[in-house]
C-alpha cells in the first residue's frame, strides 16, 4: 500500500472520531459552548444559557418583539411594519408570541406574499377610456380591463360598454358621432326644432305683451292718482 493512501485512510478515521465525538442535540435543545440547553418557548429569548446543573434562563418578548417557535435566541424577532407606503394596512396585530400580518389596503393588490402575510402591495389598474371593467381587482389580483366592441362605449368606469345613442330612432340628427370613449351627440330634427322655436317665440310674445299691458296699467293709475291730489289741492 503507498504512503498516501495510508494518510488518506488515517484522516479519514481521524474525522470520522471528531464526528463521533460532537454531541448531538435534540429537537427541544440548542447547543451552545459544546452543550446542549433546553430552548425557550414561543414569546420568550434566552436569558441566561444553561450550564451543567442549572437550566435555561428564559424571558418574555416585550415591545414590539416576538418569537414563534422554540428557540435558543438571544433577543427577540422584531415585528413586521404594515407599512401604508407598500400599500399594506395590519390583518393581525403582532404579539409577543407571533409575528405581525400584513394585508393590501383598499384598492390594493398583493405583488409580494409571504405565507398568510402580504409584504408589498400595489394599486389596482385603472380602466383607460374606451374600456370597461371585466374583472373587479381584488386583494389578490389586479383589475382586468378589456376594450370596448364597435357601437359602443365607456369612461374607463363601468362594468360594461353602453350602446351609443341612434339619434335617427330618437327622430334627432346626429352632431357628433359615437367613440369608444364616449357617446354620441343628437340634436332635434328642423321639424322639431321648428315647433320649439314657435312654442318659445310665444311665450316671449305673451311675456312682452304682459309686461306693456302692466306698465300701461301702472300708467294709467299714475295719471289718476296725480289728478285726484290736483283737485283735493283746489
Amino acid at each position: 500500500m503507498r504512503l498516501y493512501d495510508t494518510y488518506v485512510i488515517y484522516s479519514v478515521i481521524l474525522k470520522l472520531i471528531s464526528v463521533m465525538q460532537c454531541k448531538v442535540c435534540n429537537t427541544a435543545e440548542y447547543e451552545v459552548n459544546e452543550e446542549c440547553c433546553p430552548m425557550c418557548s414561543p414569546g420568550h429569548h434566552v436569558l441566561t444559557h444553561c450550564y451543567k446543573n442549572s437550566g435555561t434562563k428564559c424571558s418574555v418578548c416585550t415591545g414590539s418583539t416576538y418569537t414563534d417557535v422554540p428557540n435558543g435566541l438571544t433577543a427577540c424577532l422584531s415585528c413586521t411594519v404594515c407599512d401604508e407606503g407598500n400599500g399594506l394596512r395590519v390583518k393581525k396585530k403582532c404579539l409577543y408570541n407571533s409575528d405581525a400580518l400584513c394585508e393590501p389596503l383598499p384598492g390594493h393588490y398583493c405583488i409580494l406574499a409571504h405565507g398568510e402575510s402580504c409584504r408589498k402591495a400595489r394599486e389596482h389598474s385603472t380602466c383607460l377610456p374606451g374600456q370597461y371593467i371585466n374583472q373587479t381587482g381584488t386583494a389578490l389580483k389586479d383589475t382586468v380591463c378589456k376594450d370596448c366592441s364597435e357601437e359602443t362605449y365607456s369612461n374607463g368606469s363601468l362594468m360594461y360598454c353602453e350602446p351609443h345613442t341612434n339619434c335617427e330612432s330618437l327622430e334627432q340628427i346626429t352632431v357628433t358621432w359615437g367613440t369608444p370613449s364616449s357617446d354620441a351627440v343628437c340634436i332635434y330634427t328642423p321639424s322639431n326644432l321648428g315647433l320649439i322655436v314657435g312654442i318659445l317665440f310665444s311665450l316671449i310674445l305673451l311675456i312682452v305683451i304682459f309686461s306693456v299691458l302692466l306698465w300701461k296699467n301702472k300708467k294709467a293709475l299714475t295719471c289718476c292718482r296725480n289728478h285726484f291730489e290736483n283737485e283735493t289741492v283746489m
